[in-house]
């Protein structure tokens, strides 16, 4: 199991601040969170992913244990 936790306008967006789920990459844990959600799969796509303090990709593995953080990506200029 690892803990998904959602921070900045994401998680006022979702109104989710955190969940426990059986994932095995960080796209799966994406797609959970939308069925949670009820947003779709690719809102989650483009976020800033952080596992164990360090940063990841859409694409990264995620093993028993983890914690994965997903943070709107910030804009400005």
């Amino acid at each position: 199991m690892v803990t998904i936790k959602l921070f900045g306008s994401l998680r006022l967006k979702t109104g989710f601040k955190e969940m426990q789920a059986y994932a095995s990459s960080v796209s799966e844990a994406c797609a959970l969170l939308a069925r949670a959600t009820g947003h779709d799969k690719k809102e989650f796509k483009n976020c800033l992913f952080v596992i164990n303090g360090k940063q990841g990709k859409y694409s990264s593995a995620l093993a028993e244990g983890d914690e994965l953080v997903l943070m709107s990506p910030s804009g400005g200029g």
